[in-house]
């Protein structure tokens, strides 16, 4: 094999260099993920309705803060026609009025604005150089620069995401393309709190909405999260699915399908119920089964997903645990 030579050694070290960046921003999403789908689980636990909405979307905005260091954020959830049904201010609570006002002239001529026109994210490296930004009255913080995300399930626009910073330049191309990956995963948690909401609705309507005892001993800890492509091969697990299962995780991960975990007396009836979800003829998929260990021995395990897009192609997102 021919050596190769110092420029092309130096271009394959860049290679290297950008690919290992990927796949760091690849995790730093996958975690983000991670910590959104436990606060799901936790707050379908601990809340419902509208207050268990607003504490996602405070989560959504916690998980962004941290991954950019932003000083100040908000967040608007939209319906179907484009209206803000949910809002979380970076100045705080207001009353409503003012709410309302502050929030119809930043869609109408801020950042926000321009996102949800352009269906793409808005970066303001000075706020003072640029039009897009507005600075509205009483403003109790300082902008200096500003990152504006849209969080899309398809090509729905489900929220507008705003992170600020004091200082101008503060959000890097990189950090803009971090939150671009982030926000695929704040739709599929913000989806699934909306469909978990409407499930309970059905309980409730059913008079089923006295809560299982079993349920409030249950650690989170002890939760399994996965998300699943059509084929049944995991896109993501957390380590507790492994440990269920009794896999080491590089193994878990490799499995041609989920169906491999389940035993075979309730093989075609989670099989039949995966199909039903994937192809929209039930968004949920809620099962109990026989699941199969690595050392063969049964184990009884409840399932809970939903169907929703993930880069353009349908996925099951959901918890796992032992029954």
């Amino acid at each position: 094999m021919s050596e190769l030579s110092k420029e092309e050694l130096i271009q394959e070290v860049e290679r290297l260099r950008q690919e290992s960046e990927h796949l760091n921003k690849v995790k730093l999403a996958f975690d983000a993920q991670d910590q959104l789908v436990r606060s799901l689980v936790s707050m379908g636990r601990a809340a419902t309705g509208r207050l268990m909405l607003r504490s996602m979307l405070l989560q959504t905005i916690k998980v962004s803060v941290k991954l950019t260091s932003a000083e100040e954020s908000s967040l608007f959830l939209l319906d179907g026609n484009g209206a803000v049904t949910e809002s979380i201010l970076a100045r705080g609570a207001t009353i409503r009025e003012q709410r309302d006002d502050l929030i119809g002239k930043v869609l109408n001529d801020g950042l926000a604005g321009w996102v949800v026109r352009h269906r793409q994210t808005g970066r303001i490296d000075d706020t003072r150089t640029d039009e897009r930004w507005m600075t509205l009255p009483n403003q109790p913080y300082i902008v200096g620069s500003a990152l504006c995300v849209p969080i899309l399930r398809g090509k729905v626009l489900l929220g507008i995401l705003t992170l600020t910073h004091p200082e101008p330049q503060h959000f890097t191309p990189a950090l803009a393309e971090l939150m671009e990956m982030c926000a695929t995963q704040m739709a599929l948690a913000l989806d699934n709190a909306r469909l978990y909401m409407l499930e309970h609705q059905k309980q409730e309507n059913k008079g089923g909405n006295e809560q299982n005892p079993e349920d409030e001993g249950k650690d989170l800890s002890q939760t399994g999260i996965f998300i699943i492509a059509d084929s049944g091969k995991f896109l993501y697990a957390n380590p507790r699915v492994a440990q269920i299962f009794g896999y080491e995780f590089g193994e878990l991960v490799i499995l041609e399908s989920i169906l491999k975990l389940v035993a075979t007396v309730n093989y075609h009836q989670v099989a039949e119920q995966m199909q039903q979800c994937f192809q929209g003829f039930n968004p949920v998929l809620a099962c109990q089964f026989q699941g199969q260990r690595k050392d063969r021995r049964l184990v009884s395990v409840e399932a809970y997903g939903t169907r929703t897009k993930f880069y353009g192609k349908y996925v099951i997102i959901g918890v796992l645990s032992l029954a």
